[in-house]
């Protein structure tokens, strides 16, 4: 596919800004649209991995990156206030051994603003509403911020928009898999925790589990499937104000097919899980960087034979750690009960662990 084709990139979360980001690259200028009228304003994901930090290096991106962020070389295992096991991201032999703590919206922000630098803008409020199939064209119907509706011919559309994705709907791509019925707590908070602050912080108790990363400053972000989670802090723990709160119910989900008749999808239009791994972001950075190299090669109609499987498998491992941390099972919550009893265990599995969740397995 020659720089010379038309591309539709519908969203501009981080997955679509990367796509544009890495098709230009290619000397590709596809069209970015997005139907809100800004990035997003929540932090969201927080954990950029070694492997995207090496995917951008090519664009410039990565010291901007390294430079706004923290690095994060230690996750601690805790059972309520007794450590059990300290993971050393340091331990990998890369060449960035650590896990970059970033809030998604200045991800977000650094990825558009490589793209204006090259002259590449993002159109907001812009909307997708429909499209119908040519020959070998795919032709959207695209509506502006004044309401008035444009139909364009792309010779590809990609769904970088998100859950719900429109793209993926109208494409009838199915969206296989399950989804929890327990919620789940999310808080970015101001703390003064007795918790070292350049490291995350796992806690495990029977009835369920959950993640400290401190953000910034004095602002943390805690979530797990505790209710009223924030009663659960570490003891001395002084709570402060608190700058974003959610509530989430965890689906697990792959799309059946990620490309169909010219339109693909990427992120969270392909594939949904819990937050337990930091993968997500960083998946859908990913993806935008295989399908770049694809449409480079012509070769963009093997996306789905060539990251379905591996998508299947790391999901899989997702839901295995969700289900240690917050599985409601009488074994599971007998098994973090007596988590100290399984230390020995710890430094055995750990290194699996500590490359997945670096995103440097295969």
């Amino acid at each position: 596919m020659d720089s010379g084709k038309n591309i539709l990139v519908v969203g501009a979360g981080p997955s679509g800004l990367a796509a544009g980001l890495f098709l230009s690259g290619e000397g590709i200028r596809p069209r970015i649209i997005e139907k809100n009228n800004s990035l997003s304003l929540q932090s969201k994901a927080l954990g950029v991995n070694p492997r995207t930090l090496l995917l951008l290096e090519p664009s410039g991106l990565t010291q901007r990156f390294l430079d706004r962020g923290r690095k994060m070389e230690k996750i601690n295992f805790w059972h309520g206030e007794q450590l059990i096991f300290q993971n050393d991201l340091s331990k990998i032999r890369h060449k960035y051994p650590f896990m970059l703590v970033l809030p998604q919206k200045e991800s977000e922000e650094l990825l558009l603003e490589e793209l204006n630098n090259r002259k590449l803008e993002v159109e907001f409020e812009t909307t997708f509403q429909s499209m119908s199939h040519g020959e070998n064209k795919v032709n959207a119907v695209i509506s502006d911020p004044n309401g008035h509706f444009e139909e364009q011919a792309f010779d590809l559309i990609i769904g970088a928009d998100g859950a719900r994705s429109k793209v993926r709907e109208l494409s009838g791509i199915e969206l296989r898999g399950f989804q929890y019925h327990e919620e789940w707590e999310l808080y970015d908070v101001v703390l003064d925790v007795p918790r070292a602050g350049n490291e995350g912080h796992v806690i495990v108790l029977e009835e369920g589990g959950m993640v400290m990363i401190r953000l910034k400053k004095s602002i943390w972000r805690v979530a797990g499937n505790l209710k009223s989670i924030l009663n659960y802090l570490p003891k001395n723990t002084r709570v402060g104000e608190i700058v974003w709160q959610s509530k989430f119910k965890i689906s697990h989900r792959i799309a059946a097919a990620l490309f169909k008749d010219n339109v693909l999808v990427i992120g969270d239009a392909a594939h949904l899980h819990s937050p337990v791994g930091a993968r997500g972001m960083n998946l859908g950075i990913e993806d935008a960087y295989i399908i770049s190299e694809l449409v480079k090669e012509n070769r963009i109609q093997e996306y789905t034979g060539i990251r379905r499987v591996y998508l299947e498998r790391t999901v899989r491992r997702i839901n295995a750690m969700t289900q240690g941390l917050a599985g409601t099972s009488y074994l599971l919550r007998k098994a973090r009960a007596n988590i100290g009893l399984l230390r020995p265990l710890f430094p055995l599995v750990m290194p699996t662990a500590r490359r997945f969740i670096l995103g440097l397995n295969k």
